[in-house]
Parts: structure tokens; C-alpha cells; sequence
């Protein structure tokens, strides 16, 4: 007999669905950002000059170069056989849409010459999902691709959104999400614990609020300080604190074990290293973070 899964990791998903491995190939289309001044400054405290991305787009990497490397890691390193073309950096829909489509569209032909695209997931804030966005996905997705909207959610806490300068609050997220469930969309939303001030249920709280409005999948983060934030100030200061490995996995495992078994796990950590990296440095070693929640959430199903 077959072990039963802790949880519904992406990959697994994604390789009943296609039959092999599907790979993301992370893009960086110098998209900015509503809530930044440029591409420099400004943002949530948590956010470096990158947008959350390769910063790729700063250092004049063209798309095809983009591509072509992470094609080249895709097949190399994890035998994929398709990919998934992922808008990653700053906020996708802060573009005109009709250059947001071109980039979209140029990408995937770029890379349809070297391997099949299976999907594409473009990512931004939920204060800013136009109706025309919101077409621009579901004509894509009739063309046969998978789709994903990838929002930044963080918090639905009120006083969780305002101490990180999210620049908007729950409304914004409530109106977006039910918005897009009015159309055959994916969801995933990313969220963050380690907020200051935070209670220690608030990662399971967000999760299970937004599953139950229609999520179909979830990535988890501990807030983590990166070179050159307000929030590298804080933790100078001792304003701030990261949380320790073992409060943080235990907070994934709590929010693991309240969801609904169709929730799509595809993220339980962050990738992040030095020098970009500043705190905690427990975050580079992923597998032990990992580990780690798996343990707790292991214990949680036992008890």
C-alpha cells in the first residue's frame, strides 16, 4: 500500500496531469510595480530593488536569454519535458495590457521552439486585476495552456497589511479573488508569516479564509529580511525579528493540517541567499526547512 501524502505538493499535481515532470521557468519582464517609485525604490518593507524576482530585468537580460537559461535548467537539472512560463517579478498587470500580451505572447513563442509550454502564471498584487486582464487569461487559457494567477496576498489581517505597506487593505483582496472566481482562473496565493505583532494563528487564518473563498492553491513564506528593504532598517534597529525554524514550521505544519485535502501546496518556504540574504539564515538550507515542517505536521496527524 502507497503512502498517503501529507499534503498536495504541486509537482505531484502537475505530473498526474501531463504524465511527466513540469518545470517553471521564472521571467522578468520589467513590469514595476504601482506601490514603487521605478524600480528602486519604495514598496513594501519587504521588497528589494528585484520585485520579488531574478532582477533579471535590471541587469538587461533579454527575454530570449531568459529563457534559453532557464530552459537549460529545466531539462538539465529536473528532466522536464514541459515547462510553465512563470511572470514573476514586481507586478504583471502594471504594464499597458497591450505590451503586457506581446511580452506574454513573445515569450511563448521563444520558447515553443525549444520544448512544449504547458501553462503560464503571471503574478501581481490584488489591488490591480483589471476585467481586461482578466480576458486576456481566459483567451489564453482557450488556446490550450494551463493558467495561473499568482497573487501576493501575504495577510488578510488589517493591521498585518498596513505594518508591512502592502498599499492596500482586505477589501482589495476579498473584490479580486471573488472577481476572478467568476472565471475558469487559477488561483495561488502567496502568504507570509513572521509578520510583527502577528498572532500566531494568522497564517492558518489566511489560509483557510482564502481557500474556503475558492483558492486552489497556496505559497508559504517566512518574512525574510533582504539587503537594501526598510525592513534590513528595522532588523538594524532591532526593530524587527525573524521568526526561529522551529516557530515558523510549526506554523506551516497548524495551516497544513486545517486545509482541505484538494488545496495545491506549491511553495513551503523561500529561495533566498546571500548576499542578498540578511536574516534568517536558516532559510538557505530548504531541505531541512522542509524537514522541519514535515516533522511537526507528522506529529500534528499523529496526535
Amino acid at each position: 500500500m502507497s503512502e498517503v501524502a501529507l499534503y498536495r505538493k504541486w509537482s505531484a499535481v502537475l505530473r498526474e496531469q501531463f504524465g511527466e515532470r513540469i518545470q517553471k521557468v521564472s521571467l522578468d519582464i520589467g513590469a514595476g510595480c504601482p506601490h514603487r517609485d521605478g524600480l528602486e525604490r519604495g514598496g513594501c518593507i519587504f521588497c528589494d530593488s528585484k520585485g520579488g524576482g531574478s532582477g533579471a530585468w535590471l541587469e538587461s537580460k533579454s527575454m530570449e536569454e531568459q529563457i534559453e537559461t532557464g530552459i537549460d535548467i529545466a531539462e538539465r537539472r529536473y528532466k522536464a519535458g514541459k515547462v510553465i512560463l512563470y511572470f514573476q517579478s514586481y507586478s504583471a498587470t502594471n504594464l499597458p495590457l497591450d505590451v503586457l500580451e506581446k511580452r506574454v505572447r513573445d515569450a511563448i513563442a521563444i520558447a515553443g521552439e525549444r520544448i512544449e509550454v504547458a501553462g503560464v502564471a503571471l503574478g501581481t498584487r490584488p489591488d490591480i486585476v483589471p476585467e481586461d486582464f482578466l480576458d486576456l487569461l481566459e483567451r489564453l487559457r482557450e488556446e490550450g495552456l494551463q493558467i495561473w494567477l499568482e497573487l501576493g496576498i501575504q495577510t488578510i489581517d488589517e493591521s498585518g497589511l498596513e505594518w508591512l505597506n502592502r498599499g492596500h487593505g482586505f477589501d482589495e483582496i476579498a473584490d479580486a479573488i471573488d472577481r476572478v472566481n467568476r472565471r475558469e482562473i487559477l488561483i495561488c496565493a502567496h502568504l507570509i508569516s513572521g509578520i510583527s505583532g502577528e498572532d500566531k494563528s494568522q497564517l492558518s487564518s489566511s489560509a483557510l479564509w482564502l481557500t474556503k473563498r475558492g483558492v486552489h492553491a497556496l505559497k508559504f513564506h517566512p518574512l525574510h529580511v533582504l539587503r537594501g528593504t526598510v525592513l534590513e532598517q528595522m532588523y538594524i534597529n532591532n526593530e524587527y525579528v525573524p521568526l526561529t525554524l522551529d516557530d515558523y514550521a510549526k506554523r506551516v505544519a497548524e495551516s497544513l493540517s486545517l486545509l482541505p485535502r484538494e488545496t495545491i501546496i506549491q511553495r513551503l518556504t523561500a529561495d533566498a541567499r546571500p548576499p542578498s540574504l540578511i536574516s534568517p539564515m536558516w532559510i538557505t538550507d530548504k531541505n531541512h526547512v522542509i524537514s522541519k515542517i514535515e516533522g511537526y505536521l507528522n506529529r500534528i496527524n499523529d496526535y
